[in-house]
């Protein structure tokens, strides 16, 4: 404090001469209200005494107000700002917490999508696999078959499905068809464990320029009930030739019946031709795979019986009559080892039927006709002695059109019996069904009657090459 008023002191002979500027004086001049030299000086002393009282004030103490300004608050246009900030920063901060709650909500689905494909055997497993040695314009292993992918009859999308849906796609998954010749669609079943068949839903997505060499995708999408999304794809392949050329000799439909258990027999399952073991079922199957074999789908076999589709010479259908018990225990692990797409027609009076639609779904097996309440005797005692000599065409299409109904599809039917009345055919082509079997001995061939068609019986005492040559050539 002592600096600060020598500080002040010495500015006094400033003050003095600031003040004598407005206090002109002349030399030995008094006029009037002018004092002598004597009473200036004293004067400027008592200002100076003044001036220097005032001077000593602490500075914290000297406030200068504004109109409307309380001490110590901020100018209005300051203010306003400071609130403003204050605002931009608030709302800032609001922006940031909300922009980490969404991330954090994104990483929380994100691990629960991955932890979901983890658990179901990763990405791959949703995408149609083409197992098989075939590349280019040669069809390989098929069955999921050809060279790309995973599994024929993929699952689903990730999270948008619960595992309730299971697609099963018609014939290959790799599709082959000849350059300047239409594409056949082979369509998509789908089951879902709580709606039961929902093919009727299933949509297609995809375009296919058959003047075009090349690779193309198709895309089958379902929704169930519960908004659920199932996915499966197909892979079209565009071609000139394939491996083994393409056929003009036939095509051989296989029958099957029931399946056992290799290690534990059925007892006369050695002289009942309906019955195969598993052992002679496997190497079947491991043989149709290591020979690039292909699966053509329903539509595809009847555009190649009216003359304007080619298939593939290695080309045969698997099928599975009356839905048995063997079959769907032993003979579906099979098929899906193999990765090979078969056929399973099934009684749809059955009590238990919609449990084994739902129980036995695959993706390598789409279930058929074998009609609604036909497969018991009727009275005429005619062929086999079926029902359906009973009924008019009008009662055989009444029957399948149940059938349909509960299968959600109608590209195939398999004669009960091997049963065909005069008035059957008529029935099945009313009901609208794309091709019918019997139980007669041969192949398929451009031409023939398609409410008509013959199988090829694979006997369970058969040997592998007896199999072969019945592949090849439509003969045991």
């Amino acid at each position: 404090m002592a600096n600060r008023e020598n500080n002040y002191k010495g500015r006094g002979g400033r003050d003095s001469i600031r003040v004598s500027r407005y206090m002109p004086e002349e030399p030995g001049e008094k006029g009037p209200g002018v004092g002598s030299a004597s009473d200036a000086q004293r004067r400027v002393q008592q200002r100076e005494q003044r001036g220097g009282l005032r001077r000593r004030q602490p500075s914290s103490e000297v406030r200068v107000l504004r109109p409307g300004v309380r001490p110590g608050a901020q100018p209005p246009a300051r203010a306003e700002q400071a609130r403003t900030y204050a605002g931009r920063r608030r709302k800032e901060q609001r922006s940031r917490t909300v922009r980490r709650g969404i991330l954090i909500a994104v990483a929380c689905v994100v691990a629960l999508v991955v932890g979901i494909v983890a658990a179901r055997g990763g990405v791959g497993s949703l995408l149609p696999d083409n197992a098989g040695s075939g590349s280019g314009n040669e069809p390989a292993t098929q069955g999921a078959s050809g060279s790309q992918g995973a599994e024929q009859g993929a699952q689903a999308t990730g999270s948008q499905n619960d595992g309730n849906i299971v697609m099963t796609l018609g014939g290959s998954a790799d599709t082959y068809v000849k350059r300047g010749e239409g594409y056949v669609d082979g369509g998509c079943y789908a089951h879902d464990r709580t709606d039961g068949m929902i093919t009727d839903k299933v949509t297609a997505s995809g375009e296919v320029d058959t003047t075009t060499l090349g690779d193309y995708t198709v895309t089958y999408t379902v929704e169930d009930s519960a908004g659920m999304v199932a996915t499966a794809t197909r892979t079209v392949h565009v071609v000139d030739d394939v491996d083994g050329g393409w056929d003009d000799d036939g095509i051989s439909v296989f029958m099957y019946h029931d399946v056992y258990d290799a290690a534990n027999p059925p007892e006369g399952a050695s002289s009942d031709q309906n019955l195969i073991s598993t052992t002679l079922l496997d190497q079947q199957l491991s043989w149709l795979n290591e020979n690039g074999y292909y699966f053509p789908s329903w539509a595809e076999v009847r555009a190649y019986i009216e003359g304007g589709h080619s298939l593939p010479a290695k080309s045969v259908v698997l099928t599975f009559d009356d839905g048995s018990e063997g079959f769907l225990t032993y003979a579906i692990p099979l098929l899906e080892n193999y990765k090979i797409p078969a056929t399973s027609f099934v009684i749809c009076s059955d009590s238990d039927i919609q449990d084994k639609l739902s129980n036995y779904a695959s993706p390598y097996v789409d279930f058929q006709s074998h009609s609604y309440d036909l497969h018991r005797a009727g009275t005429s005692g005619k062929g086999h002695g079926g029902r359906i000599y009973d009924l008019t065409s009008d009662e055989v299409a009444e029957d399948l059109k149940q059938s349909a109904d509960i299968l959600k599809t109608s590209d195939a039917f398999a004669y009960p019996f091997g049963d065909v009345s005069d008035a059957a055919p008529a029935g099945v082509e009313q009901a609208g069904f794309l091709l019918a079997f019997t139980t007669q001995y041969g192949q398929v061939h451009p031409g023939d009657d398609p409410m008509q068609l013959k199988r090829m019986r694979v006997f369970g005492t058969y040997e592998l090459g007896s199999f072969e040559y019945q592949a090849a050539h439509g003969v045991g």
